[in-house]
């Protein structure tokens, strides 16, 4: 019988306590899995819905928390697309709003003639043209979920709308979104003449020529806040709350983990102290008994890890169904975020099984023998 089936037989020896170890692991690798994957997807959703409108800077309001609680005037697009190294510049205001369902939708604002709209694909329908106010865009997404298409009606800020088009994108977050002529969006939220951030794209040319063109911009607009898109992405509000609560749980989700599986394996470990004082006594070495006993501790923790990772991609689709967060989250949890939650678990079940291991094979087995 070889170490590993060892252990094995020993886990099933202790089942009620086994079972209740599995299920606490299970629950703290769950909540990891599905909070960093829900943290990722807001950060790469919007990274990749800035890269779909073809934007390589972003100005926003300097100080302002993020894109949407920015604020600044839109005539600053066409002073900005007059510049050398600038090929478009253009205005957007981004606001999110209810639908009658109660589910959350984020709404996007752009000129007709902006450069934002080149990076959508209209699946139905036309996009809005010069003059035209009370029509939506709405992403494939919102529109398979809500099923409407050209021609129907949908209710944005206790305002009617019909539907001119549907349109898909690379970007989970764009086919998500309405999106709105700027000048009614600006009407609706009270913020005529203002925006919420100028979308730039850089002329092409060396890395070292576009470079410079940004450096001008900081330079000489020292009132805004003048960003790439993949930075700006990073330090955007929601993402870095969302960063910091997942992390943050994370750490106590394994510290649980942790103290769960000390605290089952240094029950069992107790209960077994004449069965390794007689192993010790018979001569088997010390570093094998010790492998013997983190060896169940892995065990239980790989499986309840395992178990675990597939609650947390249940828990963060169930999560992104939600009426309130439908549209708005999107979780991305990858092959290598579940490889490190199962040897995060391994970690901790290894180390809370070590703990107790080293302690109780430190002691003479006659003491133990004799009952001391």
């Amino acid at each position: 019988m070889t170490l590993w089936s060892l252990a094995l037989r020993n886990l099933a020896g202790i089942k009620p306590r086994v079972i209740a170890t599995i299920a606490g692991i299970m629950v703290s690798i769950a909540s990891l899995v599905a909070l960093v994957g829900i943290a990722r997807g807001v950060e790469g959703s919007l990274g990749d819905s800035l890269d779909a409108r073809g934007t390589d800077v972003i100005i926003t309001e300097a100080g302002a928390l993020d894109l949407m609680s920015s604020i600044l005037p839109d005539s600053l697009a066409a002073e900005i697309a007059a510049r050398p190294g600038i090929a478009a510049a253009a205005s957007e205001i981004a606001r999110i709003t209810s639908l009658e369902d109660g589910s959350g939708v984020a709404v996007v604002g752009w000129a007709p003639e902006s450069f934002a709209w080149d990076g959508l694909e209209t699946i139905a329908g036309h996009l809005p043209r010069a003059g035209t106010e009370a029509v939506a865009v709405l992403g494939q997404g919102l529109a398979e979920r809500g099923g409407l298409a050209p021609g129907d009606r949908i209710t944005l800020f206790q305002t009617e709308f019909t539907i001119a088009a549907v349109v898909s994108a690379n970007s989970m977050l764009a086919r998500n979104l309405v999106y709105l002529p700027l000048g009614t969006l600006q009407a609706l939220t009270f913020r005529e003449g203002l925006a919420t951030s100028v979308l730039v794209q850089l002329a092409p040319g060396s890395e070292a020529e576009r470079d410079t063109t940004l450096r001008r911009l900081r330079a000489d607009y020292t009132g805004f806040a003048v960003e790439p898109s993949e930075i700006l992405a990073r330090q955007y509000s929601v993402a870095r709350v969302a960063r910091v609560l997942s992390m943050a749980i994370s750490v106590i989700a394994l510290l649980s983990a942790f103290l769960v599986t000390f605290n089952t394996m240094s029950m069992a470990v107790t209960e077994r102290r004449d069965e390794i004082a007689i192993m010790s006594a018979i001569g088997l070495a010390r570093w094998r008994i010790v492998t013997l006993i983190v060896g169940e501790g892995l065990a239980l923790a790989l499986i309840a890890g395992a178990l675990g990772c597939g609650l947390g991609l249940v828990a963060a689709g169930v999560l992104a169904r939600i009426p309130a967060a439908a549209g708005l989250l999107y979780p991305e949890i990858s092959a290598g975020l579940l490889l490190q939650a199962l040897a995060l678990a391994a970690a901790t079940g290894a180390l809370g099984a070590l703990i107790p291991a080293l302690g109780e094979t430190a002691r003479p087995p006659a003491a133990v023998l004799r009952g001391k």
